[in-house]
């Protein structure tokens, strides 16, 4: 009888770690999707889609990879105007969905290839760098990126979502 209830109670406690660690995930899921919600608001009614996207990706194009100048200069810049509203209107989408929860790791997927995107760019420190210039250059998309991936990842869509609220077709009846 003593086993059985130690069981429960480990139970009960794994249950409860369970529960912290997917709040605290959903917490981690909210902030940062309130994050981009302001990131987005601040580019679309900004600059950023007016001129500053063409002048900061001329500057990214100058300093990066050069695959990733080519496509830049080739893709990118000839259509500013374009990627500029895709890059605030994707940034806002990906906030609003990570803040509702609502296609959650489809969202994180999205702001993880906004990142890499991001990060290509600023990534390649000058030449003849030290080592260490090579992990601090573009450490802030670096870091938003292994978000999404741990967003991405992992359940943080578990509680505080309409994720968890919308009904779940059995595996069965998906294919």
């Amino acid at each position: 009888m003593k086993r059985r209830a130690a069981s429960f109670s480990e139970d009960a406690l794994s249950l409860l770690l369970d529960c912290r660690a997917m709040r605290a995930a959903a917490v981690v899921r909210i902030l940062t999707g309130a994050l981009f919600v302001a990131e987005g608001l601040s580019k679309v009614t900004g600059g950023f889609v007016r001129r500053e996207f063409a002048d900061s990706t001329r500057r990214m194009a100058a300093e990066t990879f050069p695959f990733w100048r080519r496509f830049l200069e080739a893709v990118v810049l000839p259509h500013a105007s374009l990627f500029a509203w895709l890059v605030a209107l994707g940034e806002l989408a990906v906030g609003v969905a990570l803040f509702a929860g609502f296609l959650t790791r489809t969202a994180a997927a999205a702001g993880a290839l906004l990142m890499l995107s991001i990060a290509l760019g600023a990534a390649k420190p000058a030449a003849g760098a030290a080592w260490d210039d090579w992990i601090t250059s573009g450490l802030t998309p670096k870091l938003a990126l292994l978000l999404f991936a741990l967003l991405a990842s992992t359940n943080s869509a578990a509680v505080w979502s309409v994720d968890a609220r919308r009904p779940r077709r059995p595996r069965a009846a998906r294919a």
